[in-house]
């Protein structure tokens, strides 16, 4: 009866850690589909993967798992929403790996995460990401064409730099008007905990990560923690909705001071665009 016991304790065990670890490892594709009147017709089904928060993290030989399913999603553009390298373990292989393969399936845009920005190399970063073809959002405003039309993608440096927190309003609002009012607008920045701000500056649709899915995650509470929004976190998922905003928050790829996700898979996410015109 003791032995019996014992084999159920060490298959209980054993399934554990097993679960673990293909709940930190097994990535998930999330697919979302964003409608607005602004959207313009030509860019009707068009696709934008998110790359969040991959913080140096290997999944399989040169990333193999990692760009199949990105090249599944079959993306029109890719975004990449900070925090590529983490300040902890630093090392720019995995990330050099994952942009040489991504090369080429579709334009890359990018802004940095606290990560990036508190590792004091985000100029070394900056050059690797050149290297490859990456648009990089500091603070800045670019077009986006497609068919015979065009959309704007803005911005904004982590506000991790140079203690850029008080500033986040008047920088956002400042990139937002070099937009016109009819063009639908897109805002890449790491924190989801700002969204208030985008909201206020009147951005149609933001990408940001830095949540983690809250790490561990339990049935219909959900996410335990996350970085700058602290326990039992709002913003760590999933589509969110702020007066005319819609924040699309990635659960991110790979982890930094907690090694293991519990019921929290890494994740990449599929914006699918609608036209109401």
């Amino acid at each position: 009866m003791k032995i019996k016991k014992l084999k159920v304790i060490i298959a209980s065990i054993l399934l554990v850690a097993f679960l673990l670890v293909w709940g930190t490892n097994d990535i998930v594709t999330s697919e979302y589909f964003i409608s607005s009147e602004k959207i313009p017709a030509d860019f009707d089904g068009y696709r934008i993967v998110q790359i969040s928060d991959l913080h140096n993290k290997e999944f399989g030989k040169n990333q193999k798992r990692l760009i199949k399913k990105i090249k599944a999603a079959n993306p029109d553009l890719i975004v990449i929403t900070g925090d590529i390298v983490d300040r902890r373990k630093w090392g720019t292989k995995y990330m050099e790996k994952f942009l040489a393969e991504s090369k080429g399936i579709a334009p890359m845009y990018y802004v940095s995460g606290n990560h990036e920005v508190w590792s004091f190399k985000y100029d070394k970063v900056k050059k690797i990401l050149e290297k490859y073809g990456v648009n990089i959002l500091d603070d800045d405003v670019k077009t986006i064409k497609h068919k015979n039309s065009e959309i704007k993608i803005a911005g904004i440096i982590d506000t991790g730099f140079e203690d850029r927190e008080e500033y986040v309003a008047e920088i956002l609002k400042t990139l937002k008007n070099k937009i016109k009012s009819n063009e639908y607008s897109i805002l890449l920045s790491h924190r989801p905990e700002h969204i208030d701000d985008y909201a206020d500056a009147g951005y149609d649709l933001v990408f940001s990560g830095h949540a983690h899915g809250g790490q561990i995650r339990i049935p219909f509470i959900g996410g335990i923690y996350a970085p700058h929004q602290g326990i039992m976190p709002k913003y760590t998922k999933g589509v969110i909705n702020k007066r005319k905003t819609k924040m699309v928050v990635s659960r991110g790829l790979g982890n930094s001071v907690i090694p293991i996700r519990v019921l929290n898979r890494p994740e990449i996410t599929v914006t699918v665009l609608k036209s109401n015109q």
